[in-house]
């Protein structure tokens, strides 16, 4: 295994491989787990902007790519799962039923994401959105856990359906359940952190140590700004993968323009709002 920029050795898994793949500007691991036998791989919460990075990989490793899966509905970047349906024959998309998205799957509490001999448990962890799942080793020696719970750390909950309570739930409930070795991959990190341990959050995480209440209050006085690809403009937006669906529109550079000024050329805007909602404009882009 390979764990974000530098190695980690996971002897017990010596049969597949996550890297964890960087995207500077969002701060997003993307991961990428395979068979080793079979060459059956997945990927996790993969970037728009780094593609052409991660196919190459994957074509270097001489994988076969059958699932793109997002732990959710992102805000601070856009996931590349549907231009690489486009370029991947056969290849599937996955996410949470509750993301108001859509995909070839939509994953509930309990299904299994297969590659190969190998496959990750689907554990709902809603609270930084409603569709926020976190994918759990069949072993439980790894999490992959999406904005849920980060590095002495968490998601952020006051937009895109946040709720703190259900969030705090979340991660006592469905994560911090898991053996206190099992390793937690977070789908960002701003500070070069690239793996902690489910024993180290809950003893160390400086939110989620405190009472339920405690954590409510810290994370309704945060008074964060709004991810930088997330502007104020909500679009009402149609397309073969994602069906009426408002989204944020980014400010983001995509084939030499905005996605504002391709979404503009194509869509109108319904009235000025200060709304949350989801930032996947994968499925727009990727037809323009």
């Amino acid at each position: 295994f390979i764990g974000g920029v530098r190695p980690v050795c996971l002897p017990r898994l010596t049969e597949s491989f996550p890297p964890g793949l960087f995207e500077v500007e969002s701060s997003t691991y993307t991961y990428l787990l395979a068979d080793t036998n079979t060459r059956e791989a997945i990927i996790i919460d993969p970037v728009l902007e780094t593609i052409d990075r991660d196919l190459s990989l994957i074509e270097e490793l001489g994988l076969k790519l059958i699932l793109a899966v997002n732990t959710h509905c992102h805000a601070d970047h856009i996931t590349s799962s549907g231009l690489m349906k486009k370029r991947i024959a056969g290849l599937k998309s996955a996410i949470s039923k509750f993301s108001g998205a859509s995909a070839d799957i939509l994953l509930s509490e309990g299904d299994k994401i297969r590659f190969g001999k190998h496959y990750l448990t689907v554990r709902e962890t809603p609270g930084h959105t409603d569709g926020c799942t976190t994918f759990v080793s069949a072993d439980e020696s790894m999490a992959f856990t999406g904005d849920a719970l980060l590095i002495r750390g968490c998601g952020r909950t006051d937009f895109q359906q946040g709720c703190a309570k259900c969030l705090y739930d979340s991660v006592h409930d469905k994560i911090f359940t898991l053996p206190d070795d099992c390793l937690v991959y977070p789908a960002h990190d701003y500070l070069g952190q690239t793996v902690s341990t489910v024993g180290e959050e809950r003893k160390y995480n400086p939110r989620l140590i405190k009472s339920k209440d405690e954590f409510v209050e810290i994370m309704n006085s945060l008074n964060l700004p709004k991810p930088d690809k997330i502007g104020n403009k909500p679009v009402l937006f149609r397309s073969s993968a994602i069906t009426c669906v408002n989204l944020w529109v980014p400010t983001c550079q995509f084939n030499g323009k905005t996605a504002a000024q391709q979404i503009l050329n194509h869509f109108s805007f319904p009235s000025f709002a200060d709304i949350s909602v989801p930032a996947n404009l994968v499925c727009g882009l990727h037809g323009l």
